[in-house]
């Protein structure tokens, strides 16, 4: 009797173990079902953010250059100056500001102020050569009349070159350029 009981007990003991060890391996297997299935949702958000996305990064791509190229607003100043006298167009006021936004991809802008005083077709080419030199500048105000010489315009310029920071993260805080 002793014997059967020992064995009863034995077989009690190895059954729980093993019905332990089923009902461990069951949770292993949802578990992991779980996890399968949260990495394909994770799989498909990121094909579609990425699809979603696409657009803006070529539009960035595009645009980095033109971006790194004016940090500063001595690097505002020179691009503007160099135009000026790349066009010989005379030149007889310029004053350049920079002012703070509270803005983490646009923390700042050069604002210009240009009076430019020479020949209509030197004036309008010099503006052109300004849009290819510096795309992201927004004209704010431009004034054109006649000048003192009779062949001349006068134009009176209001320019915005923004400086944007290609490090900030837009949902969080800005990154060190």
């Amino acid at each position: 009797m002793a014997m059967i009981g020992v064995l009863t007990y034995a077989g009690q003991i190895v059954h729980k173990k093993t019905l332990a060890m089923r009902q461990e391996a069951e949770a292993a297997e949802a578990a992991a079902a779980d996890a399968d299935m949260r990495r394909n949702v994770a799989e498909v958000t990121t094909q579609r953010t990425r699809q979603e996305s696409s657009e803006k990064h070529r539009f960035l791509q595009t645009w980095t250059p033109f971006i790194e190229r004016m940090q500063t607003q001595q690097e505002v100043e020179g691009s503007i100056m160099a135009s000026l006298r790349a066009s010989s167009v005379y030149t007889s006021s310029q004053k350049f500001e920079q002012k703070n936004v509270r803005d983490l991809v646009i923390p700042s802008s050069v604002h210009a102020s240009l009076i430019i005083e020479d020949e209509y077709a030197k004036t309008m080419n010099w503006l052109g050569d300004l849009e290819r030199r510096a795309p992201l500048t927004r004209l704010t105000m431009c004034r054109i009349t006649g000048a003192q010489e009779e062949k001349n315009v006068r134009m009176e310029l209001a320019l915005e070159i923004p400086l944007v920071n290609l490090n900030a993260d837009p949902l969080g805080t800005a990154v060190a350029p």
